[in-house]
């Protein structure tokens, strides 16, 4: 499934996938002038549920955000 969220402004698609073995696994992009960005993820975790792994997407893509915000310093 996908999913579309907003973090601090910044628009975050997740995609998460139902595995054969019946866990899941989520990855997140953030959108920058109409381009998917990758969010560097952890290790190939996966999750009881689908909520579960969007979720921890989104936490990743948040984190990341935060990160970057961070580094930037006040404008």
């Amino acid at each position: 499934m996908e999913y579309e969220e907003t973090y601090q402004g910044q628009r975050i698609i997740i995609t998460t996938l139902q595995q054969t073995a019946g866990g899941w696994t989520a990855r997140a992009e953030l959108l920058h002038a109409g381009r998917r960005i990758p969010v560097a993820s952890g290790p190939d975790e996966r999750y009881p549920s689908d909520e579960a792994a969007r979720q921890a997407a989104l936490s990743l893509a948040a984190g990341a955000i935060d990160r970057s915000r961070i580094s930037g310093g006040k404008p």
